[in-house]
């Protein structure tokens, strides 16, 4: 029988750098996030493609990739079955509330006091077809709540076109605030890919920014075929940036989540926040699509020096092992994207030859170069994880690059094998 046993609280640590759900300077009793949630099943594998599958939210760290946590971004907890799979009979949902907090259930329209480890209706019998379960927690002062969804899905069977993948980044909007803009993806095929992008980050260095000035932007119409692309601009982060030493935001877009409780915790907190890839059962083979860069006049280090090279931008697609030798999950990150062992498969545009004009839309097609043999079983049962990245600035990781540095990315294709 797997079990999954109350994890340690690493809340107060990061209460500190967090924009908690609530309200912006919280004090201390004021929190009502949901930190930790699970299932349990008996036999989880029968349901799930790994056993991770039933614990909801992303690793603390690379290095501790059995603890989960719940980014206090999140409203919507959703757990995914295999495609075949269904859920019946009530699960054990197991929830961990900010200290002091109490958590409800909603009944009937009211509120009623729940129990860490009850058994919850979440069926799922097939796509579309699954009980959603409502709950709201309020702080230890009561001054301040937050309202959550819970549920079980199943996704549908997985399936290739034979035009391969199309991601035309159309499907976009406003966050609930009207702060920057957010992305869905449209094709029907990759209904569970998320896109993210540092915009969250951006939010905390330049609040009273409008949504065009973000680093990541949607625009409507000029495109490849008239419609909308993306635009990915690298930004000066302003006088807060300066003083964390962060003095630039490059225009990112990825498949992924980005932790915004992480951004500002130095460099190496940063490099966590963007969380890279998804399960994806096909085997990627080559990323076409097409861009315009235009490098802005100064590169500059971390510390703001003029640095004796011109900016340039970065896509790259990445095909990686989302487990470790002991069967815990695998998300890489900032720090390992481009590095980690558990990468199998890598396409990467040349940066020798980038067109710097920005004048005209320039095709790219990089093909994926695997260093280690994958099985088609393997893939099929969500071993691996795909992420593909855009960057306005090569290394905007690092906080190096030019401002004004403006990347457009349109019609992306991803050519699979199977």
């Amino acid at each position: 029988m797997k079990f999954y046993k109350t994890f340690p609280l690493f809340a107060l640590a990061l209460a500190t750098l967090t924009l908690h759900g609530c309200i912006a300077d919280e004090p201390a009793n004021a929190e009502c996030d949901i930190e930790r949630c699970w299932i349990h099943l008996d036999q989880p594998e029968t349901i799930f493609y790994h056993d991770y599958d039933t614990l909801a939210g992303e690793p603390v760290s690379v290095d501790r990739p059995a603890d989960k946590i719940v980014p206090t971004s999140l409203d919507s907890i959703v757990f995914t079955t295999r495609w075949n799979a269904t859920v019946s009979q009530p699960v054990p949902l197991y929830i961990e509330v900010t200290p002091g907090a109490k958590l409800y259930i909603i009944e009937n329209g009211r509120e009623v006091p729940f129990t860490s480890g009850t058994a919850v209706d979440l069926h799922a019998t097939a796509i579309d077809e699954h009980a959603e379960q409502h709950f709201v927690v309020r702080s230890e002062d009561g001054k301040w709540n937050r309202h959550y969804r819970i549920s079980i899905q199943v996704p549908p069977m997985p399936s290739y076109p034979p035009e391969g993948f199309e991601l035309k980044f159309d499907s976009y909007a406003l966050n609930s605030a009207g702060q920057y803009y957010v992305w869905t993806e449209s094709n029907p095929f990759l209904t569970e890919i998320q896109w993210a992008n540092g915009n969250p980050g951006f939010r905390m260095s330049k609040s009273s920014a409008k949504p065009e000035e973000y680093p990541t932007v949607a625009v409507d119409e000029g495109g490849v075929d008239g419609g909308p692309y993306l635009k990915l601009t690298t930004r000066d982060t302003g006088g807060f940036g300066r003083m964390v030493n962060m003095r630039i935001a490059a225009g990112n877009h990825f498949i992924g989540s980005f932790d915004v409780g992480q951004a500002l915790n130095g460099q190496a907190g940063a490099l966590a926040a963007t969380r890279f890839g998804q399960p994806f059962a096909h085997k990627p083979i080559r990323l076409r699509g097409f861009y315009r860069f235009k490098p802005g006049p100064t590169k500059q280090d971390r510390q703001g020096n003029p640095m004796d090279e011109a900016d340039v931008c970065d896509i790259y697609c990445v095909f990686y092992r989302n487990t470790d030798a002991a069967g815990n999950q695998v998300q890489l990150d900032g720090a390992n994207i481009l590095t980690s062992e558990n990468i199998v498969g890598l396409a990467r545009l040349n940066h020798d030859e980038v067109d710097t004009s920005g004048q005209t839309w320039v095709p790219f097609d990089l093909p994926l170069v695997y260093t280690t043999e994958v099985t088609e079983a393997d893939v099929k049962e969500n071993h691996y994880s795909m992420t593909m990245c855009f960057s306005s600035s090569i290394d905007g990781a690092y906080f190096r690059g030019a401002v004004d540095s403006e990347l457009h990315i349109d019609n992306v294709t991803l050519e699979c094998e199977y």
